[in-house]
């Protein structure tokens, strides 16, 4: 029997509603807690304008349960695709700037390796999805410098650990970039712009369609030739595209794909000294994800997502001359590829109850130059509830087994719990495990200089969080409070002097803890302006330093994680006087944090810094029923010149102006 949508218990993806697809492991329906403090472009006349995407007040994310839960349970960030065209942002570092709690860091001009910290924890402890597909190397190491952003619809942050959603690597938090699919009139948008160190940007995009079928297509092309004189060119060639159909109302499926070709040219050493002709870096990477569901019955859906991706990179640097005999010089390449299904049914007991229960397989595979390809798989299960009690509770609970072939299993939780006060006083609290799986060379690496460990643990950690948040003003003003902590165990060291001849370089030895306060206010004024703040406390300390030892040791025992800042904080204001134009202003302070002198293996402090950007679009046509045809665009970067590092020894971009055209046109 063929039933009407209405049969359902509130449709997961409700038309006219961005659907939403991913998190393999279900139940966490609002991944954007404290929804009113997600980022999001100003709301005023934005109809027909190509920035008009704006997020609903509740985000339901993982297998698109209709149980939305009437109190948030877990910290997160959405910031929309449209805030970002709208700012000109075009790197995923400069879009996770407007996060609390969340640190890119780069080392040097355009295209250097941007580390990501979240919340005191490490580089690799943040799982990065596009739609669904993990990015991650195996193991979590994450560069984050070359990850196209363009035609996106939004970027959910998770902060906190999430490994019951997402397996390993998901430690600290999970950054997930969704493509746009497209849905409403056709529409055919082209950008050109450029600025200050020879930065060429261009974007042609196609996106369209109906209720039942729709898709977007996009290319994009960013390229600089960077602060230094000599080889420091960098571009980065995007490729992205999604389909959306449905077939009846009881199914869907949407295919998306993603694919970015870089390369970065660096004349510093490890330094940060300019002196090299021609050393490079370059990077290909292919995304994929197909996500499928159906309803099988009234209140049993039943889902498929399919993921892929594939990563290669070359870091090289070669002799000058074809004779020349080169002490240091190299040419290191690497191939990464996973490949998951996930497949899960969910049961909607009522609307205010769901209960899902689910298996993931994948397959990770790598290989670098020098070495055979090794691989391992993952098999994973779980299940989890979420739902409400009455209108002013709501609650989470889940479990999850890993069974990873090369470390056995590993099992994680999470609890989470919202209750609201009054009519505008929401108060959450969440515990969770999560975990970070060693790489491929940690365990199985038989090199002359480094053996793996074949009974390496993964990385641990148990975290809890318990935050508040009050409305003001029916609403305008929010504001919100979350305090953290995390226990950082089983953290697997390099030792380069282990205690016998044949015994492993790898062992797992160090701890540490992070916690720290993250505040958050929003205010919408008049209908024209829109400012947001926010401040993150950190403090991070290691309680075993392991076998790391002397004056550049990463870890030394009683001080702080390296490149970890105290403080953080950012202000945003931006103002729509009419329909015509916006104009934005971005305030990011980053306060002192403690990294290493490399010239002299010492640990020195790193400065605190405060960059200010301006970013606006104008209209020079405007039509009532269709996207305004021809704007104009500009981004000041660093906008008082200011001279600071990102990373100890690596100089950043001083004061950068770009100006550029958009068309967008009806199809």
């Amino acid at each position: 029997m063929h039933h009407n949508r209405t049969d359902y218990p509130a449709s997961p993806h409700p038309r006219g509603a961005s659907r939403v697809t991913t998190l393999p492991a279900a139940a966490v329906l609002a991944l954007a807690a404290m929804s009113a403090l997600s980022a999001q472009p100003l709301r005023a006349q934005e109809s027909g304008r190509d920035t008009a995407t704006v997020l609903a007040p509740v985000v339901v994310t993982a297998t698109r349960l209709p149980v939305v839960e009437n109190v948030p349970t877990i910290t997160a960030t959405v910031i929309s695709g449209a805030e970002l065209r709208e700012k000109q942002i075009t790197t995923l570092q400069d879009a996770l700037q407007l996060v609390p709690g969340v640190l890119a860091a780069r080392s040097g001009s355009y295209g250097g390796q941007t580390s990501l910290f979240v919340r005191g924890g490490q580089s690799d402890y943040v799982q990065l999805l596009v739609d669904g597909a993990p990015v991650n190397d195996p193991g979590g190491f994450l560069d984050i410098a070359n990850i196209g952003i363009d035609n996106v619809d939004r970027i959910e942050v998770v902060r906190g650990p999430a490994s019951v959603l997402y397996g390993a690597n998901a430690v600290t938090g999970v950054v997930q970039i969704f493509t746009r699919d497209g849905r409403g009139p056709g529409r055919l948008t082209l950008g050109l712009s450029g600025g200050s160190y020879g930065a060429r940007d261009g974007q042609i995009a196609v996106r369209g369609g109906s209720e039942r079928a729709s898709g977007s297509l996009s290319f994009a092309h960013h390229g600089a030739d960077g602060i230094y004189d000599f080889n420091n060119a960098s571009r980065e060639d995007s490729y992205s595209g999604a389909l959306r159909l449905e077939g009846d109302d009881r199914s869907s499926i949407q295919l998306s794909l993603r694919r970015v070709n870089a390369r970065s040219h660096i004349p510093t050493n490890g330094f940060g000294v300019p002196e090299d002709s021609n050393q490079f870096h370059d990077v290909t990477r292919s995304i994929g994800s197909l996500d499928a569901s159906r309803f099988l019955t009234r209140r049993m859906e039943a889902s498929i997502l399919l993921t892929a991706s594939d990563a290669h990179t070359r870091s090289a640097d070669l002799p000058d001359t074809p004779d020349e005999q080169c002490a240091f010089c190299y040419d290191a390449r690497t191939g990464t590829y996973r490949a998951g299904a996930d497949a899960h049914l969910a049961f909607y007991a009522s609307r205010d109850l769901a209960l899902t229960a689910g298996t993931l397989y994948e397959r990770q595979r790598q290989h670098t130059s020098g070495s055979d390809a090794r691989g391992r798989t993952v098999n994973a299960f779980y299940g989890q509830a979420a739902g409400n009690l009455g209108e002013r509770a709501s609650y989470g609970a889940g479990v999850r087994v890993d069974d990873n072939s090369a470390f056995g299993t590993f099992t994680t939780y999470r609890l989470s719990a919202g209750y609201l006060f009054g009519a505008a006083t929401r108060v959450h609290a969440s515990l969770g495990t999560a975990f970070k799986e060693p790489t491929v060379d940690q365990t199985s690496s038989t090199s002359p200089f480094v053996r793996g460990n074949p009974e390496l643990r993964p990385e641990r950690t148990r975290s809890w969080e318990l935050g508040v948040s009050q409305s003001l003003l029916n609403g305008a003003v929010v504001l919100a409070a979350t305090y953290f902590n995390q226990r950082f165990r089983d953290v697997i060291q390099y030792d380069p002097m282990p205690p016998a001849e044949d015994d492993p370089n790898y062992v797992n030895v160090g701890a540490a803890r992070a916690n720290g306060a993250e505040l958050e206010a929003r205010a919408a004024i008049a209908r024209i302006w829109d400012v947001s703040a926010s401040y993150t406390r950190l403090a991070t300390r290691v309680t075993d330093a392991g076998v790391d030892a002397g004056p550049g040791a990463t870890y030394v025992q009683g001080e702080r994680l390296l490149r970890r800042p105290s403080d953080l904080a950012h202000l945003g204001i931006g103002v729509r006087p009419s329909r015509r134009g916006a104009l934005h202003l971005d305030v990011a302070y980053v306060g002192n944090r403690v990294d290493i002198d490399f010239a002299r293996f010492e640990r020195v402090e790193a400065e605190a810094y405060t960059t200010v950007d301006l970013s606006g679009e104008l209209s020079l046509l405007t039509a009532r029923d269709a996207p305004d045809p021809l704007a104009l665009t500009m981004r000041v970067e660093n906008l008082f010149d200011t001279s600071y590092q990102q990373i100890f020894g690596f100089r950043s971009p001083g004061r950068a102006v770009h100006l550029g055209v958009k068309m967008r046109l009806g199809l």
